[in-house]
């Protein structure tokens, strides 16, 4: 049986715990509050939307997505304040695509008059997209994983009545974490998207008894968004599986002119949809980044920790994803490591810290090939501690080495190091 243990975070959000490393995968603020703050506040997406028509995103353990949905969040809404209110439903969508929508659905649709159309008049249909969209390479070793992804419920405001049956103390500490978080919910829209990537992709989701049961498990209802649970059960009723995204746009539409209200930003939003591909590739991130000949404008590095996972932490992957990186793309991970750090230094990239208002400190590493993009540069304290024992980055030479023997050679160059010791430098210069 597949070993899936979700629990609620301190932000409504839910949160995984994985038994292979007994450890969370999320932190004490909330899952959706960290993907935020860590991976999507910090990067310069603003300088990218502004500046390329078409963005490339590397997402490096994706698990549940948040890092990918908080990004698809983020894009929206700055889509909207930049290409404005179009005053037809399919302004920001191809003419072909136009068409097939009203091709495939009833002969009504309605317009800003509330008048009928016929399908065959389908009216001024028109393009002016500027943004040519967003291609995200999500990499993860657990095809599960990607096939739960769109059905994790965010937004709980009541999670604390949901009792937990997990064997880690770590989650009930950080329930009880006393940072402030607010309550966070992805737009189902993304989720939506996500879906039909997934459909698209991975079609044996439906004969995937382990999905199936897991979604059906009235123990975990609360973990799950029902409308996109009731779509997938929609869609696993048909015997043919026509697109997702085609039906809601025409859905949508009809929604928002009858009944004219907060519809209207919806219905924007689900024509961007069509602006977006996810590539989803299961396996090992060092043979698949390898195999890539594509460079991305951000790179999200969100792997356990390098304690637990050292093969994707080592000088030579740091090498590899700067290989990958456009001249001025970015990587944002949450370690602070100063074997990461080191290692990100040794394979040419200008380092800095990730900084988060709301905690008011720093709570990751931002690594650019362009120095001006560093908004919060590591201090002489912190550089320093990378010459000290510390700072001894793990080797991975070939790209295919065993965790445990990563491991084991960093322990044994530390322990035979003349470098100084963390704290001893830290008692020396007082930190």
């Amino acid at each position: 049986m597949y070993d899936f243990h979700p629990y609620f975070t301190n932000d409504g959000s839910t949160g995984l715990y994985s038994p292979e490393f007994n450890d969370i995968y999320h932190s004490a603020s909330g899952a959706l509050t960290e993907a935020c703050e860590k991976f999507i506040k910090p990067s310069h997406i603003d300088y990218l939307l502004n500046n390329y028509q078409q963005i490339k995103v590397l997402d490096i353990c994706y698990g549940i997505g948040y890092n990918t949905k908080s990004l698809l969040n983020y894009i929206f809404e700055k889509y909207d304040q930049r290409f404005g209110c179009p005053t037809d439903y399919y302004a920001q969508i191809h003419t072909d695509k136009a068409k097939d929508i009203l091709s495939t659905n009833s002969d009504t649709i309605y317009t800003d008059n509330h008048k009928e159309q016929s399908k065959t008049n389908i009216g001024t249909v028109y393009t002016h997209n500027k943004f040519a969209g967003i291609i995200i390479k999500a990499i993860d070793n657990d095809e599960n994983l990607f096939c739960l992804s769109p059905f994790i419920k965010t937004g709980e405001k009541d999670f604390a009545k949901h009792n937990l049956n997990i064997p880690c103390d770590k989650i009930h500490k950080y329930l009880t974490d006393s940072s402030p978080a607010d309550c966070m919910k992805i737009n189902n829209l993304v989720n939506y998207v996500i879906l039909d990537n997934i459909v698209k992709q991975f079609p044996q989701i439906f004969a995937n008894k382990e999905i199936n049961s897991i979604l059906s498990d009235k123990n975990l209802d609360c973990f799950f968004e029902n409308d996109i649970r009731g779509i997938y059960r929609s869609l696993n009723n048909q015997d043919i599986h026509i697109s997702l995204l085609r039906r809601l746009n025409s859905f949508l539409h009809n929604i928002y002119y009858r009944h004219v209200s907060n519809g209207y930003k919806r219905r924007l939003k689900g024509s961007i949809l069509n602006d977006f591909i996810l590539d989803f590739k299961c396996g090992d991130a060092r043979k698949i980044i390898s195999a890539d000949s594509d460079k991305y404008h951000l790179i999200f590095l969100d792997a356990f920790t390098p304690s637990k996972c050292p093969c994707l932490w080592s000088l030579e992957f740091f090498k590899l994803l700067f290989e990958h990186m456009e001249p001025d793309g970015m990587l944002l991970t949450y370690s602070s490591s100063a074997a990461v750090r080191s290692a990100m230094i040794e394979a040419g990239f200008f380092i800095g810290n990730i900084f988060s208002p709301r905690e008011n400190k720093f709570i990751g590493t931002a690594a650019v090939k362009n120095k001006t993009f560093i908004k919060y540069p590591l201090s002489e304290s912190d550089l320093g501690l990378l010459k000290t024992r510390a700072g001894i980055f793990y080797r991975d030479p070939d790209l295919n080495g065993q965790n445990e023997a990563i491991i084991e050679q960093r322990n044994f160059e530390v322990k035979n190091s003349n470098l100084q010791s963390s704290s001893e430098y830290k008692r020396v210069n007082n930190l």
